[in-house]
C-alpha cells in the first residue's frame, strides 16, 4: 500500500547567524520605533493586536543603514529558497516592497491574512523564547477533504470522526527559534499563535517581488 502526496506547500526554515551584538542594536532600534508610535498608537483590529511597525511608518527597514548585515544574510536565505524550488537565481532580481517589525507580547497575535500583492514573504525571528507563540500556515484548499467542512471541524474530532494527521490538517504550526526564518509564498494564508509569555517577541518581516532579467522567450 502507498500513498502518494502531491502538489505540496514548502517551507524553507533555517538560522541566519545574525551576530549577537548587532541583534542587542537592532532590538533596541525597534524598541525605539515602537516608543516613537506609541502617542498615535491605536489598536489596528483588536485589543489583542500585535504591535506592527508598517502601520507606524516604519515600513521600509531594509533602507535603514543599521539593518544592512541583517538583509545581506537574510538574501543568501531567499536565494536558496527559490533554488530549492527549482528558480534559476541568475536569471531574476530581487525587490523589496516593504519590510517592517513586529512586537508581540503576553495573548498579542496577528490574525488570519495573506499578501497577494507580492511573491514571497518571511518572517525572521530576532528575539523570541519559548511560549512565545507560533506561526500558522492555513490550507485554503483541502485537496484530501472528501466530506466538505469536516477538516476544520472540531466536532469531527470530539466524536472521533476524524483523527487529526498531516493529511487533513487545515492548519500547521511552526515554532521557530531565535535568529531563525521562515520562508513562504506571499499568498500562503497566514497567522500567529498568542503568546504566552511576559517578555517581547520580536519578528522582522517582508514582502518581495521577483522579476526576470530578461523577458525573451518567457512574455505570455
Amino acid at each position: 500500500m502507498e500513498i502518494i502526496n502531491l502538489f505540496p506547500l514548502s517551507i524553507y526554515r533555517s538560522k541566519v547567524g545574525l551576530d549577537d551584538a548587532l541583534r542587542k542594536t537592532l532590538i533596541q532600534e525597534i524598541y525605539n520605533q515602537e516608543n516613537e508610535s506609541k502617542n498615535n498608537r491605536t489598536k489596528m483590529y483588536n485589543e489583542r493586536s500585535s504591535w506592527t511597525g508598517d502601520v507606524y511608518g516604519h515600513e521600509y527597514l531594509y533602507k535603514e543603514k543599521k539593518f544592512e548585515v541583517l538583509y545581506d544574510l537574510i538574501g543568501k536565505h531567499i536565494i536558496n529558497y527559490v533554488k530549492k524550488i527549482g528558480y534559476n537565481e541568475k536569471k531574476i532580481d530581487f525587490y523589496y516592497q516593504r519590510s517592517w517589525a513586529t512586537v508581540s507580547r503576553k495573548n498579542e497575535y496577528i490574525k488570519y491574512h495573506n499578501h497577494s500583492q507580492s511573491h514571497l514573504s518571511f518572517a525572521y525571528y530576532l528575539k523570541k523564547d519559548k511560549d512565545q507563540g507560533a506561526i500558522n500556515f492555513h490550507d485554503n484548499f483541502k485537496h484530501n477533504e472528501i466530506i466538505p467542512g469536516t477538516f476544520e471541524s472540531t466536532s469531527t474530532r470530539t466524536a472521533e470522526f476524524l483523527k487529526l494527521n498531516v493529511l487533513n490538517a487545515a492548519q500547521i504550526r511552526i515554532e521557530p527559534n531565535e535568529d531563525e526564518i521562515i520562508v513562504f509564498p506571499s499568498k500562503t494564508f497566514h497567522s500567529t499563535s498568542p503568546s504566552e509569555s511576559d517578555s517581547e517577541r520580536i519578528s522582522i518581516s517582508a514582502d518581495v517581488s521577483i522579476m526576470s532579467k530578461n523577458s525573451n522567450k518567457i512574455e505570455k
